[in-house]
């Protein structure tokens, strides 16, 4: 079950999984971001419905309005950054959905190979789950990502089949984190304008 969060001091507003904390308590976090991490007890795992695991992370940023020829090309520009960010120029576009209401957004799931945190010999499989809102009226991109690293064998296989085969229904825990972005982006909604000013 997701809970109405206030974001940058109550300017925003969206949707927050219960069981995920903010992580400017833990650390530092730039003040375009609002960043929350997993912290669901595994043995209460049982107690939440919405399919999400244990190693999730969710980022909201407020960003400059990329100048892009279309929002499908913003989107990627978006995605080659972030990817650059975690060390990779290897990843795959595997679901790209837009909606028109209530607000028009773009969506999408990319599955990357990336360096683990803090370790440059280590590489694990990212799964990015991404929606841009561009809000063109204060020269602003919007980025939420639900970030889920994928390290089980079962659920890395099935991974495999379904960026090869796109068709197929994603595995559960992606499914899951994807249904969380849509719910997100689509419960996105700017309270006080004055924040961009």
């Amino acid at each position: 079950m997701s809970k109405v969060q206030p974001l940058y001091g109550g300017a925003i507003s969206c949707v927050i999984p219960e069981g995920f904390l903010d992580a400017s308590i833990l650390r530092e976090v730039p003040d375009t971001q609002e960043v929350f991490v997993n912290s669901r007890d595994p043995n209460e795992l049982h107690k939440y419905t919405d399919g999400l695991g244990l190693e999730e992370s969710i980022i909201v940023d407020l960003l400059q309005r990329v100048d892009a020829d279309s929002d499908r090309d913003a989107l990627e520009l978006h995605l080659q950054e972030i990817t650059g960010l975690n060390g990779s120029n290897e990843w795959t576009v595997v679901k790209l959905d837009v909606a028109k209401q209530p607000a028009h957004y773009q969506t999408c799931v990319a599955v990357e190979t990336a360096y683990k945190w803090g370790k440059q010999d280590e590489k694990e499989t990212l799964v990015l789950c991404l929606a841009l809102l561009r809000l063109e009226d204060v020269q602003t991109d919007v980025i939420l990502s639900v970030n889920l690293p994928i390290s089980k064998e079962p659920t890395l296989k099935e991974l495999q089949n379904w960026t090869r085969e796109p068709s197929q229904p994603p595995p559960d825990q992606v499914q899951s984190a994807y249904t969380l972005l849509q719910t997100m982006a689509s419960n996105f909604k700017v309270l006080d304008q004055s924040l961009f000013v």
